[in-house]
């Protein structure tokens, strides 16, 4: 019995001498009084029974409307005459009140809030700040008392003169190196917002605004030193919050460029940006905590709104954005993990109060890199634009230079054929009477076969111009060349019988191409009349196919007069005719159709010769069937 009466007394919290800060949560008791109307007598004397043992470290009951009193026992004798605080460092709870015992066996009570002004502190200090009595004697009981509208969450510490100073002196080190950033990011970019007039620079001044706005309020730096006197600002903490949604909204339009890039997420954003207005009207109609509810919903919808888009818009190529996407995803964590200690989801730690912060300052840098990372990535799209349009001028330049030789080739090439059919109508037109019926004959047959030219001219040059000029491609099909081939060396047996020359067909029987059937069959009889034309008596003409990868390559060669390596390209443009232009056979519009054809078809076709009188070779490469 001795045992349990031990175990279920309550535990002393004794400073030593050497200690500088005790924590003295876990030597606590608590008590909850759902409706808030229980006094200091009732919990002293006749609730006492109901405290129970706490065992968190940093105690955390969430959003509640409870009123929470907590009870420990405090030995000063081995610290007397030393001054010892009781400190609660969470800085937003709206009503904090300690029962301390004094020399006559009563209790003085001091009240602290963050909705009282704060020169009613006794300590200039964010942190609610106890005065100990430490020349009581034995052991004391205390009494604390705390209520609010918005998450309660303890971090209770008993610190000695000089532990409260050290504490004092890392506490303002770390929020001065937080705000110092943030003061470095607002000059920065509003100097560049100013020198650039670019608006993304603006809504991120504002957006750090409404950071720095959020943290002064919720870690009590607000009421310090900006609102003093006006507590109740404490209560619109979320006013930061609805600063920093609209200006992220629009800063995330303008460096992610949804608007000419993303329209359908463009489209998002200003749905998200009327919801933010409606929510700011509702926010103000009702009353906490509610109002608190619905700011952190806010908050919740934005952090996975913003890591969604950045995701997508870099999931589509938009390589600035990577930076956007790390800034969002770890704060998209640090704020889950934020929301849930406060809502008493997960246990709480004093760390879990810095992690908003933390975020904060992580998603300030990597935005401010972010904007950094898009100055360089626009001023390489803008290169490769600049190169672009350098190259597209010069191919255009090139291409309108082009265009003029071949009109100055068509007007050369037009004039030379005209000429032979005119001199043949002029002579036919010098003829008298005294001229026999065979010389009429004669001339009259010259003029017919003038008109022919001149109509075969003007047919095959419509013929080129369509095939150049056409927008759609030709219909492709499956075509064996083997049968092609065949069918055009028997239409052509007489004239290979009247020169005594040999084709040997070596095409694959089991080669399928894609092509226009009726176009490779025109390329292919192109080729083969002008090897049946320029091949000497008695020669041979070879033609062979070959399978690549993909493709396959037919080669028409021929043991005639050849070409030149300076003709080789030549040979494919418009009106080339090698030798005399006034070559009767032909109008040298041949190769330039079969390249429209057989490249409109998705192939490749060129020459190849080892030189003048060593023969000649065409090549058609097409896709595989």
């Amino acid at each position: 019995m001795l045992w349990c009466a031990l175990a279920g007394a309550e535990p002393v919290v004794t400073p030593q001498p050497d200690q500088e800060q005790v924590a003295v949560a876990r030597s606590m008791e608590v008590l909850v009084d759902p409706e808030g109307h229980w006094d200091f007598s009732q919990v002293s004397d006749r609730f006492s029974g109901r405290f129970v043992r706490n065992t968190a470290t940093e105690p955390n009951f969430g959003f509640t409307s409870s009123t929470i009193w907590l009870r420990f026992t405090l030995d000063t004798s081995r610290v007397r005459g030393q001054s010892w605080y009781l400190v609660e460092r969470y800085p937003i709870l709206d009503h904090i009140s300690l029962f301390a015992p004094t020399e006559d066996g009563g209790y003085r009570r001091v009240d602290l809030g963050d909705t009282l002004p704060f020169d009613q502190r006794l300590m200039d200090h964010r942190a609610f700040i106890f005065p100990l009595d430490t020349d009581l004697a034995g052991a004391n009981t205390y009494y604390v008392r705390v209520s609010g509208k918005g998450a309660i969450n303890l971090s209770p510490m008993l610190y000695s003169a000089a532990g409260l100073v050290e504490y004092t002196y890392r506490d303002i080190l770390l929020y001065g190196v937080f705000y110092g950033c943030l003061l470095i990011m607002v000059v920065y970019n509003a100097l560049l917002a100013l020198s650039l007039k670019e608006p993304v620079y603006l809504y991120f001044v504002l957006f750090l605004v409404g950071i720095t706005v959020f943290n002064l309020n919720v870690n009590g730096f607000g009421l310090q030193f900006v609102w003093p006197e006006v507590p109740r600002l404490n209560e619109y903490y979320w006013l930061g919050i609805y600063i920093c949604t609209p200006a992220l909204a629009m800063y995330s339009r303008h460096f992610l460029g949804l608007k000419q890039r993303f329209p359908r997420y463009d489209r998002v954003i200003r749905h998200y940006l009327a919801g933010v207005a409606v929510l700011l009207v509702v926010q103000l109609l009702i009353a906490p905590p509610w109002s608190y509810y619905l700011s952190t919903l806010l908050v919740l919808i934005t952090v996975l709104l913003f890591s969604w888009l950045g995701w997508m818009v870099w999931s589509r190529g938009y390589r600035a954005a990577r930076l956007y996407v790390a800034a969002w995803c770890v704060f998209l964590v640090l704020i889950f993990f934020f929301v849930l200690g406060n809502l008493d989801w997960i246990p709480y730690a004093s760390v879990i109060s810095m992690l908003p912060h933390l975020g904060a300052l992580w998603v300030v840098m990597m935005l401010s890199l972010a904007l950094g990372d898009r100055i360089r990535f626009l001023e390489r799209e803008r290169n490769q634009l600049f190169l672009e349009a350098r190259e597209n001028l010069e191919r255009h330049v090139e291409e309108i230079e082009q265009m003029n030789r071949d009109k100055s080739t068509f007007l050369q090439y037009v004039s030379h054929e005209l000429n032979t059919p005119i001199n043949w109508i002029g002579a036919a037109n010098s003829l008298d009477d005294s001229e026999t019926g065979a010389d009429q004959s004669d001339v009259w047959a010259l003029v017919r076969k003038g008109q022919q030219r001149l109509m075969g001219m003007v047919s095959t040059s419509l013929r080129y111009f369509d095939l150049a000029d056409r927008s759609t491609p030709p219909l492709v099909a499956r075509c064996r060349p083997l049968w092609m081939l065949d069918a055009l060396l028997a239409t052509r047996a007489r004239a290979l019988e009247s020169l005594a020359l040999r084709v040997v067909n070596r095409i694959s029987p089991n080669l399928y191409v894609r092509a226009n059937e009726t176009e490779l069959q025109e390329v292919m009889a192109m080729a083969l009349d002008n090897a049946i034309r320029f091949s000497p008596p008695g020669g041979e003409i070879t033609v062979t196919s070959e399978v690549m990868v993909g493709e396959a390559e037919l080669r028409i060669r021929d043991r005639g007069r050849g070409a030149g390596p300076d003709q080789l390209e030549s040979l494919f443009e418009p009106f080339f005719v090698m030798g005399s232009r006034h070559h009767e056979e032909g109008y040298g519009l041949s190769l330039a159709m079969a390249r429209v054809m057989i490249e409109q078809a998705g192939g490749r076709i060129w020459a190849e010769s080892a030189g003048l009188d060593r023969g000649f070779t065409l090549v058609i490469r097409l896709p595989l069937a």
